[in-house]
């Protein structure tokens, strides 16, 4: 027997448009058909079709009803903790002056190498159900925090572990994350080793996880052509590119992207008017990070009214990591995506829902027209706009029940035992 139900008694419902770009829907007084996980029909309560009639009901108890949000750049597994270089910040030093001293990156990647995979899974599991209580209902999860194969080998496992376990994720492969400290600065045979060792390997230890590579192509890092040659091994192997982009300085990065046709360019606060308008022509998805600038008190925001102008279709994520941006709510990403990209709330929340899932691939994901999971978000507001306009508010969606959410609750008992 099929799975059919209709969600009812919302408030309204809230959703982009796929087929208009920047188009969020507004239906007050709305119901949702679903059937098997997927949405068959949305639309006013009072126009649902006739073929819904015996169906059951779910009561979305005066709520307004969305898409889940899919954040698509975190870096979510890593050994240690970086509260301490957050305090020398705090006191002038800033995150390169760290770096430059051994810490910063360096000091998580001492801390990785060190952990096993059974360390890794249980530090990332309680951080994935801070997302998704957050209303986080896929994500992108980055390697990079290893520097070499075997702890970047740990890391993909400890992926693996928990995609087995049910998490929607989508893993990226980005051990040129940074010089790995062995190779003592030399750039270009650390390109190597990525591009003709460690990619080719990490693929065949753990064939089918990965879907993208990555590279911090930036100054006193990867240059663009060494970025161009990993990522064209990674290609080779199956994998498209995400690029870490004019994040601190320009380097070309978007333009990198762009001739590439890379799934996303990400940071980009120094990215060009020409390299924003080669990313709109070959449809790569902009992934803004403004936790990060927040974070690390920089002045010079991702230029994200620019990029919607040049015709970019943007995104936006946490950046979740232990040394720039250590932040798993999506509502604080949409509210600076407002305050502080200028971005509308519709523009915003198009960019954390549809646009980041595009930005992925996943055409299913990011909204509620027919044919989407049935990731259906709760929110126990009088209007959406409230999700941004109370600005220290810790709103908390509620789930429609799914079968993804069936799946992962004896995991949200365990993690709750353990936290005990």
């Amino acid at each position: 027997m099929l799975d059919r139900r209709v969600l009812m008694n919302l408030r309204g419902l809230l959703t982009p448009d796929p087929a208009r770009t920047w188009v969020v829907d507004r239906i007050p007084d709305a119901a949702l058909a679903l059937e098997e996980g997927r949405v068959a029909w949305l639309g006013r309560a009072a126009d649902l079709p006739a073929a819904w009639a015996e169906a059951p009901r779910v009561d979305g108890g005066g709520a307004w009803a969305s898409p889940g949000f899919v954040d698509p750049h975190t870096h979510l597994l890593f050994g240690g903790d970086r509260s301490g270089e957050f305090n020398r910040r705090l006191q002038g030093a800033s995150y390169q002056e760290i770096a430059s001293g051994g810490g910063g990156i360096r000091e998580t990647v001492r801390a990785t190498r060190l952990a096993t995979v059974e360390e890794l899974v249980a530090s990332g599991a309680p951080r994935l159900w801070a997302f998704r209580e957050r209303g986080v209902v896929h994500l992108e999860c980055k390697t990079g925090y290893g520097l070499d194969l075997e702890a970047e080998s740990r890391l993909a496992a400890a992926y693996a572990e928990l995609k087995r376990r049910g998490w929607s994720l989508d893993v990226t492969l980005l051990p040129a994350h940074d010089l790995a400290p062995e190779f003592g600065g030399d750039a270009e045979a650390n390109t190597r080793a990525v591009a003709e060792v460690w990619l080719p390997e990490l693929v065949r230890r753990h064939p089918g996880l990965a879907r993208f590579c990555d590279v911090f192509v930036e100054t006193g890092v990867f240059s663009v052509d060494q970025g161009r040659r990993i990522f064209e091994a990674g290609r080779r192997l199956g994998l498209s590119p995400r690029v870490h982009a004019d994040e601190l300085s320009w380097t070309g990065g978007a333009e990198l992207a762009a001739e590439l046709g890379a799934a996303s360019a990400d940071h980009l606060m120094f990215c060009s008017e020409a390299g924003m308008r080669a990313m709109a022509a070959a449809a790569v998805v902009p992934v803004l990070l403004p936790g990060t600038t927040l974070f690390l008190g920089m002045r010079d925001w991702a230029p994200a009214r620019k990029l919607i102008e040049a015709g970019c279709q943007v995104a936006l994520a946490t950046d979740f990591n232990p040394g720039s941006c250590p932040c798993t709510d999506p509502l604080t990403i949409l509210r600076l995506g407002c305050l502080q990209l200028r971005m509308t709330f519709e523009e915003a929340f198009a960019a954390m829902t549809l646009h980041a899932a595009r930005s992925l691939g996943h055409g299913d994901l990011g909204h509620l027209h027919p044919g989407a999971r049935a990731e259906v978000l709760l929110w126990d507001v009088d209007e959406p706009l409230e999700l941004v306009y109370w600005v220290g508010e810790p709103f908390r969606p509620r789930f429609m029940p799914n079968g993804i959410t069936e799946r992962l609750k004896p995991q949200m008992t365990q993690v709750a035992a353990e936290e005990k």
